[in-house]
């Protein structure tokens, strides 16, 4: 098997640059459909983009909402399971900033598992599922995303 953790990392982590736009159509070149997205209220099957065009939308329009900002993901690791098979793990922790609040707060946090697969030489999500967790201390999160600190594991990236 050729390791290819830091091009899973990679394509996982441009993904996730692609969420902080809050746009449907700059996230869904890094899926491979039919695809599944699974979180503590229910689970989705996304059979084709525009199906999850739409699913995106909505979940988008509710972050626009609720003044979303940002996202830090901590502890990710990349397990590969295979030369076209992948599991991405991590913590993330989602920001706000409202009109009217400084400085930024704490929006929500949850555990992240995504399952990739190579597909046409290329790394995409097949699998996401999102889990509850135990949220940090903000101020913990925003001291380790703002150094960057390799013990932390701390990287700034939107889920």
């Amino acid at each position: 098997m050729t390791d290819e953790k830091d091009l899973i990392e990679k394509a996982f982590q441009q993904y996730a640059d692609a969420f902080q736009a809050l746009d449907p159509a700059k996230v869904l070149p890094f899926f491979h459909f039919p695809a599944m997205l699974i979180s503590p209220e229910k689970a989705a099957v996304i059979g084709n983009p525009i199906i999850g065009y739409f699913g995106f939308s909505k979940v988008m329009k509710d972050l626009k909402r609720r003044c979303f900002t940002r996202s830090v993901a901590e502890s990710l690791h990349v397990q590969q399971l295979s030369d076209n098979l992948a599991i991405v793990t991590g913590v993330v922790i989602r920001f706000k900033q409202c009109k009217e609040e400084h400085p930024e707060t704490f929006l929500e946090c949850f555990n992240l598992n995504y399952t990739m697969r190579k597909v046409d030489g290329n790394w995409k999500i097949i699998v996401g599922a999102l889990t509850e967790t135990t949220c940090p201390s903000i101020s913990d999160a925003k001291t380790n995303a703002a150094t960057n600190s390799g013990a932390s594991g701390l990287k700034e990236q939107p889920t």
